[in-house]
């Protein structure tokens, strides 16, 4: 099955129960549950009843420049400010900060959400 997805968390490895990756067929991945797997917000144009998944890292693919475009969920306003110019999304503070990862400014706003600039 395939849908667009926006990346919102990771595990290293597969935290779900026992019970959960019988039903999902973890076991029959080729990495199994020791690889990453992904938090992903489901556009609801591609699936209005799914919102949220938990993805295997072998089963994400990044999606072609003619497939990007209008994504729509109810959750990013939450999890992201917005885009940037290359139209990725961009977490806030609380995201970044769980996955340790910097804000790379793209867009030419040089102010970040904390009010410090950045040089």
């Amino acid at each position: 099955m395939g849908y667009r997805a926006v990346i919102c968390g990771m595990d290293p490895v597969c935290c779900e129960s026992k019970s959960w990756m019988e039903t999902a067929n973890v076991e029959k991945l080729s990495k199994g549950p020791n690889q990453p797997f992904y938090q992903v917000l489901v556009d609801v144009y591609a699936d209005p009843e799914l919102l949220v998944a938990y993805v295997a890292e072998e089963n994400l693919s990044e999606a072609e420049e003619s497939e990007k475009g209008r994504f729509e969920h109810p959750y990013t306003e939450f999890l992201f400010y917005g885009e940037d110019t290359a139209r990725d999304f961009i977490p806030v503070k609380q995201l970044r900060e769980k996955y340790d990862q910097p804000r790379y400014e793209a867009s030419g706003d040089e102010n970040d959400d904390d009010g410090t600039t950045n040089s």
